[in-house]
């Protein structure tokens, strides 16, 4: 049994280091090459002629002995994706007992703190194990509080939702129990034999990890990743993440929370959320914060909006709960800003075109006719900069539903009576469908955009939708297309000062479909004039 022991560690040992830098992957060929060394020790050992050299054998057995919980541990880690334990302080802390218990079992009968004595039997066969020294009870204890860790790193990891690495964590664990089990039944005497028998149950676990690795993908699938990914969402996420125990006391907390509380982790965490977090006892016990938390940081005032939510076992006992800060005081500047911006586009603007039109009466006929001209256009800019304003406010809203031919009959009618000389046709889908109400305005500047610019001898704009896994809308007209640098701005979807469109309607209907979760098309029609192809979600109707 020991030379089988022998053979299927090698082998398993051999397949682990194949996998290279595989989370686990070099702690397991340390811990596989202990259980290999401590049964060659033991071979030795039996087949050994003299006492002197069966004792020295049970020394270097030693070795191989430390070297199996620190690889067991080591590769808990790594696998379940505790990785930041693997600094070099940490490892080396854990190395400090078997470095010491190599050094021990080099020195031999020349130390008495591993105290191995021998009873010799009469065919000198075996070397019995009396009793041991006061390192020799430390070792055992590190051997099994070690065991016991990284068990419990495995046991969290097969109870968790992960259920694809379940049975690689069982597997696992019963690759240890059995050979420790075994162990411990030695040494409290259970088993009354006169050697440890130990390395005979690693042909046990050695078939346990050959299937571990070629059945289960030991190495090359596990749960690692996993672990560090969330670790790094919880770091590198843009929102303020603070953690609470059913007391309040924070005990978790990421990086921008510290720097939006504008306070260090040591004062943070284990603190009184309410003696630390302003305002926290206004918070609700779930959900969102009505008001915004104003707070002073590095970086002047800033405003925050704040979201709870509990943290709930599996049975739906709460346990705690999690505080998100989000840092919204650009949002809150840029909706001031389009405030103000309306109410230049709604008020001055207005104001100061009725006056030109006023003052233009004073002029010459034509020269009067061009100054109205532009003040209207002025006028009608003002007014589409009101409506991009409006669908961009709505859009951040709870929006309503409506039914897409109510909406299109109702656009066409409006650009219909402002184009008397357009003919318009409309086709509308068989089935009765939802659309969200933010695609008036979208639809309206489409089919203002096919019958203003449409300058045939016989202007004409055809409105065709249909329906299938989404809603498709196509507003076709008979003029001249659309001018190819407008079409460039659109696709670029910048403007500078060389290069822009000449008003707002082509970007209020892009903008407007993005906003829905859709696409736009600009294409040319089939002979003359241009095609406006919209592909927008279907919603579902309003309950009310």
């Amino acid at each position: 049994m020991l030379h089988i022991s022998v053979v299927l560690g090698s082998a398993s040992a051999i397949l682990a280091w194949r996998e290279g830098q595989s989370p686990g992957a070099r702690p397991l060929v340390l811990l596989l090459a202990g259980q290999v060394f401590w049964s060659l020790m033991l071979i030795f050992r039996l087949r050994a002629p003299a006492v002197e050299a069966k004792l020295f054998w049970m020394y270097m057995m030693w070795i191989g002995v430390v070297a199996i919980p620190l690889g067991w541990m080591l590769f808990a880690l790594s696998y379940t994706g505790h990785d930041r334990f693997l600094k070099w302080r940490y490892v080396s802390a854990l190395a400090v007992v078997p470095v010491v218990t190599v050094i021990l079992s080099i020195l031999g009968p020349a130390q008495e703190l591993l105290q191995i004595s021998i009873a010799q039997a009469p065919d000198l066969s075996v070397a019995q194990n009396d009793s041991g020294g006061i390192w020799y009870w430390i070792a055992a204890g590190y051997t099994y509080l070690l065991g016991a860790a990284g068990s419990a790193l495995l046991v969290r990891l097969a109870l968790s939702q992960m259920a694809a690495f379940r049975k690689q964590a069982y597997t696992l664990i019963g690759a240890l129990i059995i050979p420790w089990g075994i162990n411990l039944c030695y040494l409290i005497n259970v088993l009354r034999t006169p050697i440890d028998p130990t390395p005979v149950a690693f042909s046990v676990s050695g078939v346990i990890y050959l299937t571990a690795i070629r059945r289960y993908s030991l190495l090359r699938t596990n749960p690692a990743p996993n672990t560090t990914a969330q670790r790094l969402v919880f770091d590198s996420t843009q929102e303020g993440i603070l953690v609470l125990d059913l007391n309040d006391n924070v005990i978790n907390v990421n990086s921008p929370a510290l720097e939006m509380l504008n306070v260090r982790r040591d004062e943070l965490l284990g603190s009184s959320a309410p003696e630390t977090i302003p305002k926290y006892e206004a918070f609700p016990d779930s959900g969102v914060f009505e008001d915004f938390l104003t707070i002073q940081t590095h970086s002047g005032k800033r405003d925050f909006k704040i979201k709870t939510v509990e943290i709930t076992t599996q049975r739906g006992q709460v346990i705690g709960s999690m505080v998100t800060l989000q840092d919204v005081t650009e949002f809150l500047r840029q909706e001031q800003r389009l405030q103000v911006l309306n109410r230049v586009l709604r008020h001055n603007i207005k104001t100061e075109t009725n006056l030109i039109l006023g003052y233009s009466e004073d002029l010459p006929t034509e020269a009067a006719e061009r100054v109205k001209q532009s003040a209207l256009q002025i006028d009608e800019l003002g007014q589409k900069g009101r409506e991009a304003i409006r669908l961009f406010s709505r859009a951040r809203e709870e929006s309503d539903v409506r039914s897409i031919e109510m909406i299109l009959e109702e656009q066409q009618r409006e650009v219909r009576s402002r184009f008397p000389d357009v003919t318009f046709e409309l086709q509308c889908p068989d089935q009765n469908v939802a659309v969200d109400v933010l695609v008036s305005p979208v639809l309206s500047n489409a089919i203002e955009n096919a019958a203003e610019h449409n300058d045939s001898d016989s202007p004409h704009v055809e409105i065709v939708a249909s329906v299938d896994e989404q809603i498709q809308i196509e507003i076709r007209d008979n003029g001249p297309g659309i001018p190819e640098h407008e079409l460039s701005v659109l696709s670029e979807g910048t403007e500078s000062v060389l290069h822009h469109g000449s008003g707002l309607g082509l970007w209020i209907i892009k903008w407007g479909t993005n906003l829905l979760g859709g696409r736009v098309q600009f294409g040319e029609n089939e002979v003359t004039g241009t095609v406006v192809s919209i592909s927008l979600p279907r919603k579902e109707p309003s309950a009310n």
